[in-house]
């Protein structure tokens, strides 16, 4: 692939149900009409990576549509995260990757948080997030921010997206929804 993105898709499972995760993935693929082209374990237990053939937020959104439908419920896919663009894991690079999303897909007037996960590095979290905000003059926002500025942080490469909190899809979240919330 010419622009270099390893991976646009972080997933969840459970533990040692990667495989079985990776599996289901690609079916979803299929059901939702959007090629699943490949899919790699992180090395974190119940995490893998995916790369769609194309839009991975339109993926989260007629994943969740199939599931909110009651057409399909994965037993295996739990939670996952668009990814718009990967980079190295290195502080700079990652501000760049975001600061540069958010002049495309955050509007002027919109609030944001900036989301960090990470798994296996040293990077300080707070760290990630000043690099990002102290260049980004939009009002941050921590409850119900207009879009997310979400980090995903992995040993040798990090994932960086500017998305609205519900296009991470979340099977969790869905069912909440169904059964008029018990939370």
């Amino acid at each position: 692939m010419g622009f270099n993105v390893d991976f646009n898709l972080v997933v969840s499972t459970g533990r040692r149900l990667e495989g079985r995760c990776a599996d289901e993935l690609k079916y979803i693929g299929d059901l939702v009409g959007m090629r699943i082209a490949q899919t790699s374990f992180t090395g974190f237990d119940g995490l893998i990576t995916g790369y769609v053939d194309g839009d991975p937020v339109e993926f989260t959104r007629r994943l969740r549509e199939l599931v909110s439908s009651g057409r399909y419920v994965p037993r295996f896919v739990l939670k996952v995260v668009p990814i718009m663009r990967t980079v190295k894991t290195d502080i700079e690079e990652i501000s760049k990757a975001a600061v540069e999303l958010a002049s495309r897909y955050l509007g002027p007037n919109e609030t944001y948080k900036v989301e960090v996960r990470k798994r296996g590095v040293d990077l300080d979290r707070r760290d990630v997030i000043d690099s990002i905000a102290s260049r980004i003059s939009n009002k941050v926002k921590l409850e119900n921010p207009d879009k997310v500025i979400q980090v995903e942080i992995f040993p040798s490469r990090t994932g960086v997206s500017i998305i609205r909190e519900d296009d991470v899809f979340s099977l969790m979240k869905i069912n909440v929804n169904t059964q008029q919330g018990n939370a």
